[in-house]
């Protein structure tokens, strides 16, 4: 299973979809706020060793005047067919800048408990759209070459909106996230038209109700020799930024993520 992170921009998740300020690009502004998300199991992959997958995640975007500050937590529970039970943990705490040039990031990843990856590091770009460096700083000392068009994933999300806002159907980019000791992804996100607001007693003004923009977002490696997608998302974000649900494939199973607490953060006087 290939490890990605979700934005919410998830992500990306996060990753991928949540750590955004967009003010000037859509009417409603984006809302700073923490959540709370439960996972389901939608499908697992016949004949695989995975018979069900549950667990949850916690998600904090905050605005920090210069940049955007995201803290972001998830847990999979995963039971095999032998009827072992392993659980996955995955701790992401990082910021950029507003003017997406600058990404510090660290990455804890765990299995039942004991340390299995440490990443930390801080990637910077010379200009918007142009080349760039990482230094990782764990595991080991390490430096990467950036390549013209990377983006952030505060960046990202905010191109992302900007296209929903536009219309437009099909966009494709290079993301880095520092989810793996690696350059950028390539990211293909398909935009469908906007529906209309969710009804929901968690999502009340001024966390909702918002038009729901629906996005398919597709990750490939660098590395990618098959053509398909190493991790597959399908997410409902509301044009205020907040995610109502998300749907994430990793091959071997596929998870729907609910939304079940959400609360807004005090506002720091930017």
């Amino acid at each position: 299973m290939k490890k990605c992170q979700i934005f919410i921009t998830l992500t990306a998740l996060a990753l991928l979809v949540m750590n955004m300020s967009a003010q000037a690009l859509v009417s409603t502004a984006i809302i700073p706020h923490k959540a709370a998300y439960v996972f389901e199991t939608v499908s697992v992959a016949q004949g695989g060793n995975v018979t069900d997958v549950t667990g949850g995640m916690t998600f904090e975007w905050a605005d920090t005047c210069e940049g955007w500050a995201l803290d972001q937590h998830y847990l999979l529970r995963i039971s095999d067919r032998d009827g072992s039970e392993t659980n996955f943990s995955t701790s992401n705490v990082s910021w950029e800048a507003k003017d997406g040039l600058r990404y510090r990031f660290s990455t804890r990843r765990r299995r039942n408990g004991t340390l299995t990856e440490d990443l930390r590091g801080d990637a910077t770009l010379e200009a918007v759209g142009s080349t760039g460096t990482v230094q990782f700083s764990r595991p080991k000392s390490h430096t990467i070459l950036l390549p013209a068009g990377t983006k952030f994933p505060t960046k990202f999300m905010i191109s992302q909106m900007r296209s929903a806002a536009k219309g437009a159907r099909i966009v494709r980019d290079l993301v880095f996230e520092g989810s793996a000791v690696e350059g950028p992804q390539t990211v293909t996100t398909t935009f469908l038209p906007s529906r209309a607001p969710v009804k929901s007693e968690l999502l009340k003004p001024p966390l909702g109700s918002s038009k729901i923009w629906p996005m398919y977002v597709a990750y490939f490696s660098t590395d990618n020799a098959d053509g398909r997608a190493d991790t597959e998302f399908s997410i409902n974000v509301q044009q205020n930024g907040i995610v109502t649900e998300f749907v994430v494939d990793y091959g071997a199973f596929k998870l729907k993520a609910k939304l079940v607490k959400i609360e807004t953060l005090p506002e720091t006087g930017c």
